[in-house]
């Protein structure tokens, strides 16, 4: 059977379509990230939601927070059961298919960062988000689980980090050149 369909998927963020994930003062869009989703839609990519890693954790009510409080050896377990359920949902498109093409991470994140996280400038005093916080090369701790399972399960995205509002007020042009990277490879 012939139809329309691209066969092409996007992994996406749980906070890129849906910004009521967010912790308090963070959202820069109503309702979704909507230059992102734009391009998704004018590409003709299905979506995949992820579900909110830390909202498995902290629920709703956290506080923004680095890499460092999600780094426990449980946490990451529980990361990794998540990463399994998901991944054995996406190997049916696989077998079908239908190719994975990206993950679109929530830069920054302490678990959905793709190359940049957030970790306190001093581990030993910490303080508060985000006046003590630097951002530095790295992984979040839920993505790093997902892309082991993903690996082990020879799926191969490209892996893009979506910048929020706090990498934006540091490098305002950061967002235009992560879409164009987005519009590139899809």
């Amino acid at each position: 059977m012939s139809d329309a369909r691209s066969g092409k998927i996007v992994v996406v963020s749980h906070c890129i379509l849906n910004v009521h994930s967010l912790e308090d003062g963070l959202a820069i869009y109503p309702g979704l990230e909507e230059d992102v989703v734009k391009i998704l839609l004018e590409k003709g990519v299905g979506i995949f939601q992820l579900p909110c890693p830390e909202m498995h954790i902290f629920g709703i009510f956290r506080k923004p927070l680095p890499k460092e409080p999600y780094e426990h050896p449980t946490i990451r377990d529980k990361y990794r059961s998540i990463a399994e359920a998901i991944v054995e949902q996406l190997l049916w498109f696989k077998r079908k298919g239908y190719e994975i093409v990206a993950v679109l991470g929530a830069e920054a994140s302490p678990t959905c960062g793709i190359s940049r996280v957030g970790r306190w400038k001093d581990p030993v005093k910490k303080g508060k988000f985000p006046g003590d916080v630097i951002f530095v090369e790295g992984m979040g701790v839920f993505m790093e689980e997902f892309k082991n399972v993903l690996e082990e399960n020879d799926i191969h995205p490209v892996w893009i980090g979506i910048p929020g509002k706090s990498l934006r007020s540091i490098d305002p042009d950061v967002f235009e050149r992560t879409l164009d990277k987005l519009r590139s490879i899809l």
